[in-house]
């Protein structure tokens, strides 16, 4: 990690406008406008550190670290990672939910540069934050545990990425009327795969349950049907891939590309 001197004690000349800065890159995620929200970062990371603004950078690295994950830029992705870390501990404290999600964000993109074991560290940070202040069903928890899970899964823990799964489940169930579920139940039919493969047993009506309870969830019409389905597809639509679930991939990669060009 490079050594980053702290700037906490600089005089901040003023703050950049994070919450404008957000709602624009919202709007071009929901696009698939990637490019243009990669320009509205570099610009604003630019303006947080002519003005000693650390909290704004913070949060800018934040959305750098998961744009480099999405577009799978490592080395500019690691960068931020190891910076926010850096201006993590500066500020002292991880007892906010904000610096909590920020440790998550960086342990996910740790998680899918190769720095899986090294990742559980700052799952373990944003888990203590997060049951702490969050409500018990909030959606962000959601996030964590399936994140969370992926790390585990990867490192051979299958029996706990299960169990974090599941939370995942039974919280996005429990709430009603979210995507992210086909997603949590696309990942545990690839972690239920991996753990059958490691003793050669086979775990096929396992997973064709959970790929069926995974597209049933996509098909609810009460599901918006925007930039975040469009994204929850994609992802979805890789793991039917894998499975052999061709049609499905099919035609969820398909819904992608209509919702993206419609906006």
């Amino acid at each position: 990690m490079t050594e980053r001197k702290c700037s906490c004690s600089k005089e901040v000349t003023g703050t950049i406008p994070i919450m404008r800065v957000i709602a624009k890159l919202d709007a071009l995620f929901a696009k698939d406008e990637m490019q243009e929200a990669g320009r509205v970062l570099e610009y604003w990371e630019g303006e947080a550190r002519a003005l000693n603004d650390d909290r704004g950078l913070l949060e800018i690295l934040s959305e750098e670290i998961g744009y480099y994950r999405s577009t799978g830029d490592r080395e500019k992705g690691l960068r931020a990672v190891d910076e926010a870390l850096q201006l993590l501990e500066c500020t002292k404290t991880c007892d906010s939910v904000s610096n909590a999600t920020v440790y998550l964000n960086c342990a996910t993109t740790m998680k899918a540069f190769g720095r899986a074991e090294e990742s559980l560290l700052y799952y373990g940070k944003a888990k203590e934050v997060y049951e702490k202040l969050l409500p018990s069903d909030d959606f962000r928890l959601a996030g964590l545990y399936n994140n969370y899970a992926a790390a585990l899964s990867e490192l051979g823990r299958y029996k706990e990425a299960r169990i974090f799964y599941n939370k995942a489940i039974d919280l996005l169930k429990n709430k009603g009327g979210f995507g992210e579920l086909a997603v949590s139940y696309v990942n545990l039919a690839q972690t239920v795969y991996d753990e059958a493969a490691v003793v050669g047993a086979n775990a096929d009506e396992e997973t064709d349950r959970l790929l069926d309870l995974a597209y049933n969830c996509l098909e609810d019409k009460t599901l918006p049907r925007d930039g975040n389905y469009a994204m929850i597809c994609r992802k979805c639509a890789t793991a039917f891939g894998f499975f052999g679930y061709f049609l499905q991939k099919q035609e969820l990669e398909e819904r992608a590309r209509e919702i993206f060009a419609k906006s």
